[in-house]
């Protein structure tokens, strides 16, 4: 599928209504969006939020693949009670949005060790799996600089270590803040890889800075990777959104070549 999707991220997320973002999203030519399940974009996660936000999808034709777990605490062995019941949200939007992958940003957990929050996040996970699977959705975990999974190494090693049947999602910016070489790094994580972040080397837009998305690109289509790209980046100037889009396509069409 390959479906190209704006994430409401830093810039863009409390500058902008919903309904704003999604002008924006559809006027700049992507084909879904992410959507975060926190109370910058969906208020107080009720019904009607979610209601309002499924109408606005229908009303621009834009889809979600992607699901964001926007409460970080999964990693947080004393929050695992209200970890648990925040996916029980994350999953009805995901349900209602037909997502395919419910991404979760691995964070750091204060006073806590790194096994500890593997471990606290390996338990919550085991209880999540499989009513994903029941809807035919994927967990996909994201590695950064500093977390409990650093790099796609660790982010590999966790899969296989814990055999939960959870993927990974790799962000060009931490692949890039890794000095990972990006063809490696995709066949490394060839049978976990569930999405995509593209993002510029600095955060910035993407195509700006200097990853190597051609490496990148050639090393996706090898393993014939089809989930969502993700344009995630902080936003500054409101016609990078479109911009984005349009490298994006590039870089996809690189894949399909």
């Amino acid at each position: 599928m390959l479906t190209i999707c704006y994430d409401p991220y830093s810039g863009t997320l409390g500058k902008f209504t919903r309904a704003e973002i999604f002008d924006l999203v559809a006027d700049a030519g992507y084909e879904g969006i992410n959507i975060p399940v926190n109370s910058g974009f969906l208020g107080e996660l009720s019904t009607a939020e979610i209601d309002n936000a499924i109408s606005l999808a229908e009303k621009h034709n834009l889809v979600a693949p992607t699901i964001g777990f926007g409460n970080h605490i999964l990693t947080t062995p004393a929050r695992k009670e209200e970890a648990l019941q925040h996916f029980e949200i994350v999953l009805e939007v995901a349900r209602r949005f037909d997502a395919e992958v419910i991404g979760v940003w691995v964070n750091p957990s204060e006073s806590v060790s790194r096994q500890e929050s593997l471990d606290a996040l390996a338990d919550s996970l085991s209880q999540m799996i499989p009513a994903c699977n029941e809807n035919g959705m994927k967990i996909a975990l994201e590695f950064e600089k500093g977390c409990p999974l650093d790099n796609y190494r660790e982010g590999v090693e966790f899969v296989e270590g814990t055999g939960l049947q959870v993927y990974l999602t790799c962000d060009t910016y931490h692949l890039f803040n890794d000095g990972a070489e990006p063809h490696t790094a995709v066949h490394a994580m060839k049978a976990c890889l569930g999405d995509v972040h593209v993002s510029g080397s600095n955060r910035g837009e993407p195509g700006g800075g200097v990853f190597d998305f051609e490496t990148f690109a050639q090393g996706l289509k090898e393993i014939g990777f089809s989930g969502p790209l993700v344009v995630q980046y902080k936003m500054e100037d409101v016609a990078s959104i479109a911009r984005s889009c349009e490298f994006t396509k590039k870089f996809r069409s690189m894949i399909q070549a």
